[in-house]
């Protein structure tokens, strides 16, 4: 349980005992605290639960009150709660010091007085006095001040500490009309303390506010309620009514004041003892009333110089007095038995013309012993500052409130927020004390709106749903039908009445176990039961799940599979399988382009990669490609190398139907249409004909494409990542490059090394392949001769990585017996002295002998490996151009790329 106390910074100038705290998990934010605070501006409700302000709280408890009403008298699901002195009051008694107990006169309507008595004492309380007495003080004080002319009138009575600091908040005018006489309670603790200095006083109280009196004056220890007394006698298994009476111990009983805390107490209290005033001279008020109006129109009249201000002002905080105060136990008697049992009293004490005699020598002695005189009044209203809107501003807040100025009946001032009127709510919105959320128009309206908003939204959903062009088929608990959209019902075929209702799939589909466990699937082979037939789809389903989490239905999304393959079909393009992990090496120069790379994927500025054919460019725009935002987009890589001069236009930017002879029907999209949220990587982009080059820099340049024959602007979103193995500024010069592309593409320019400049990493890469494709060939390599290290560490390798993987995959195919020697490594990496050094002195430099030749798979295999290496050789000479390598191998270039495909050789 969690219990606050209401402050909030910024106003602790005179910081005011807590009184009232907080339980904040029982706060249902129904703003009746508010709507009985005498102010206003103590509550904070711009938050999920009430706060407030104990600066600017009196006391009063009414809070608690309408709490525990609207919990239905359950005390315990209040989220308001009194706070006392009770364990402080406890503590001192398990110590054994000495406690004197002041009992207000109200007990009498709680309590057993007598027995009362007696239960205090069997607590250790050592001496009990009766505040009544206090009272009887109050009077004849009241009286001589009157009599001396020693007040301002009228004189406003102060028992009532929530009176009292109410004024202090709100009408420091009035504080200098403030009895200068004290309170019952304050009187009476001046008599005894001076009859017991060291004593700890404890009043036995009906009110909470009476704790701030006690800390301005400094005159009693504690005060503890009737409820928190109650408790103790629980805790303590004394029952009240089995014990016998006892007396108070004072010199005195008091006589007509022990009806004080009735409304009215003291104007009858003092016409009883000076029946010469006339009773229109006190004015007796109480409740909500004395706040709401009374102390307002009593400062107007002050001011005016009003003849019909009274003498004296009898005013209580509580409608009831003090005898139904909030820390009573009576709450559930009727005024009658309270009241009665009060008067009773009253009754009692003034007819005993003894007790009267007694009473009058006390009072006589005490008044001119003792100075009952309180000055403890502070002007508080320092704290109670508030900011008024202006009229543009409160304008605004209305308009927050949905209160249209021209639409009087939004202006209802029904003080369901808490408040008098709407204005008064919008004056607290104004000062962050609430928000316009808990206007009662504002939720009427908000309603409104939000129905206005779901019925826009369910026609809109329901568009969409019928327009989609995927089935949407919305099935029950049992796997019936209870909607579909029109897409669903051409898929399935079947006429509207066969499908309400139906089943679409048996038991033991994905379908019955989506509605029995509610696992999703996504996209998924699936067959739909129609009439006519099984309908083969793929399909995606989810569970529709109650509040309580309980499954009533699932949604189904189908596309038949005709159509899936379509579209496969269709957007097919590459796929980014590597990543920065898949670059091998350590040595420096390949680490600084990965460490650009790694750069440059987390932005989407344009990158040209600039390196030797076979240095693992397209590794690296893979890689960036991966480790960018656009990782979950397409890849599409295409060699402008490759691209015939008449179709760069066609194959990057797409076709529409007709466009030219041979146009597919429908039209085709580019590869710019395909990358679209993704990457697209030009390789060999130096090759690009240079007529083509101002297209693709007008497409690069506005995001844009339009497609061959087409009119229609398709918006792009695709990052460029160029690749070359020429010198593009060499080419700019030559005439042959446009330098307004190249500086479009080269925003972040990457070197990568060749082999040759990271000869460190060969040993690595060499081991890596091997690793890599020795599984693929059933390859089990134990041992590789140092001499073959040393070799390839020595070639220069000008076709760079990629031939090397080709060497080490002909070494694999040559090495059966899993030992790698000189003799398996193809013949251009050695030098022609080499090689005739190695045939005079070795047959390990051929195959192994004449007889791995006599074989006609051996030969075959010789030959096939030949020209595998003739025809990489080729394409290292020329860059990867295809075109000039089928030129110089006098082969047609569908023949080259058939044989590039039957040889396994990526360019």
């Amino acid at each position: 349980m969690n219990i606050y106390v209401g402050c909030w910074a910024g106003e602790n100038m005179n910081y005011l005992v807590d009184v009232i705290g907080i339980k904040e998990e029982n706060c249902t934010n129904c703003h009746q605290c508010i709507s009985v605070c005498p102010i206003k501006i103590c509550s904070d409700g711009s938050g999920d639960v009430i706060r407030f302000n104990n600066n600017l709280c009196i006391g009063c408890g009414r809070c608690i009150e309408v709490c525990i009403r609207s919990q239905e008298g359950h005390a315990e699901k209040s989220a308001r709660l009194p706070i006392d002195d009770v364990a402080q009051f406890t503590a001192t008694l398990k110590n054994k010091e000495e406690v004197i107990a002041l009992v207000a006169p109200s007990a009498q309507s709680n309590f057993n007085l007598n027995k009362l008595i007696t239960a205090l004492k069997k607590l250790g309380i050592n001496k009990v006095y009766d505040v009544a007495l206090g009272a009887e003080i109050a009077i004849a004080c009241y009286h001589k001040a009157i009599k001396n002319n020693e007040v301002k009138f009228p004189i406003i009575a102060q028992p009532c500490p929530a009176v009292v600091k109410y004024i202090e908040l709100q009408h420091p005018r009035l504080i200098e009309h403030l009895a200068p006489i004290g309170s019952p309670v304050y009187n009476l603790s001046v008599y005894v303390k001076a009859l017991h200095p060291e004593a700890k006083l404890a009043f036995i109280s009906p009110c909470l506010a009476k704790r701030r009196e006690f800390d301005d004056s400094k005159t009693v220890d504690y005060n503890v309620t009737y409820q928190s007394l109650d408790r103790i006698f629980k805790d303590n298994n004394i029952n009240i009514e089995t014990l016998d009476d006892g007396k108070f111990d004072s010199v005195a009983q008091a006589g007509v004041t022990t009806k004080f805390s009735t409304p009215g107490g003291l104007k009858e209290s003092y016409l009883y003892h000076y029946p010469d005033t006339p009773a229109s001279a006190i004015t007796k008020v109480e409740g909500p009333i004395v706040f709401e109006k009374y102390l307002s129109d009593l400062e107007k009249l002050i001011i005016k110089g009003s003849n019909n201000v009274p003498l004296i002002v009898d005013a209580l905080g509580c409608e009831k007095g003090c005898n139904m105060g909030v820390g009573c136990i009576n709450h559930d008697k009727s005024i009658d038995e309270i009241e009665h049992a009060v008067a009773l009293r009253s009754e009692m004490g003034t007819k005993d013309n003894k007790s009267k005699q007694e009473l009058q020598e006390f009072l006589t002695n005490v008044i001119n012993k003792y100075d009952f005189s309180y000055q403890h009044y502070h002007d508080l209203s320092n704290c109670n500052k508030m900011k008024l809107p202006s009229e543009n501003e409160l304008e605004s807040i209305y308009k927050k409130m949905h209160k249209q100025k021209e639409e009087k009946k939004d202006f209802r001032n029904c003080a369901a927020c808490g408040y008098n009127s709407c204005y008064q709510m919008a004056v607290a919105i104004f000062n962050g004390l609430n928000k316009a959320e808990n206007c009662h128009l504002y939720q009427e309206k908000e309603l409104r709106i939000e129905q206005d908003i779901l019925f826009k939204l369910h026609n809109e959903l329901t568009n969409v749903f019928d327009t989609i062009s995927d089935g949407i088929i919305v099935l029950d608990n049992e796997g019936k039908i209870t909607r579909y959209n029109p897409a669903a019902k051409k898929v399935i075929g079947c006429l509207a009445e066969d499908l309400l209702g139906s089943h679409v799939g048996d038991k033991a589909s994905m379908i019955s176990n989506l509605l029995e466990t509610g696992k999703e699937f996504y996209d998924v082979e699936i067959l739909i039961d129609s009439k006519a037939s099984k309908i083969h789809v793929t399909g995606s389903g989810k569970p529709i799940l109650d509040i309580n989490k309980n499954i009533i239905g699932a949604t189904l999304i189908i596309r038949p599979m005709t159509q899936v393959q379509k579209l496969v079909n269709r957007f097919t393009g590459a796929q980014a399988n590597f990543n920065f992990n898949s670059i091998i090496g350590e040595h420096e120069k390949i680490k600084k382009s990965i460490e650009i790379a790694k750069v440059a994927s987390t932005n989407m500025s344009n990158v040209l990669l600039q390196a030797e054919s076979g240095a693992g460019k397209e590794v690296f725009a893979q890689a960036i490609h991966n480790a960018s935002p656009r990782s979950n987009g397409p890849f599409v890589a295409v060699n402008c190398a490759a691209l015939p001069r008449e179709l760069v236009g066609s194959e990057l930017f797409g076709y529409v139907e007709g466009a030219f002879t041979g146009a597919k029907r429908g039209g085709r999209p580019g590869k710019f249409e395909l990358a679209n949220k993704g990457t697209l990587l030009l390789d060999e982009i130096g090759d690009m004909p240079l007529e083509k080059q101002a297209i693709l820099l007008r497409a690069i340049q506005e995001k844009a494409i339009t497609r061959v024959g087409g009119d229609n602007l398709i918006n792009i979103d695709v990052r460029i990542i160029a690749a070359t193995n020429q010198n593009l500024l060499k080419l700019i010069e030559q005439g042959r490059f446009r330098a307004d592309l190249y500086y479009r593409l080269n925003v972040i320019q990457i070197n990568i090394p060749s082999l040759r400049e990271r000869s460190s990493d060969i040993k690595i890469l060499f081991n890596h392949f091997l690793q890599e494709m020795a599984p693929k060939f059933n390859r089990t390599i134990r041992h590789i001769d140092h001499e073959v290290i040393e070799k390839i560490e020595e070639y220069n390798w000008p076709g760079n990585i990629r031939q090397l993987q080709n060497v080490v995959e002909r070494t694999l195919l040559v090495a059966n017996d899993g030992v790698i020697t000189l003799g398996h490594l193809p013949k251009e990496i050695f030098t022609i002295k080499e090689l005739e050094n190695e045939n005079n002195n070795s047959s390990e430099f051929t195959l192994d002998n004449s007889e791995s030749l006599s074989s006609r798979k051996a030969r075959k295999l010789v030959a096939f490996e030949q020209e595998k290496e003739k025809i990489i050789n080729t394409l290292n000479l020329n860059a990867g151009n295809v075109s000039k390598t089928a030129t110089e191998l006098g082969v047609s270039r569908t023949t080259l790329y058939r044989k590039m495909k039957e040889f396994n050789i990526r360019n």
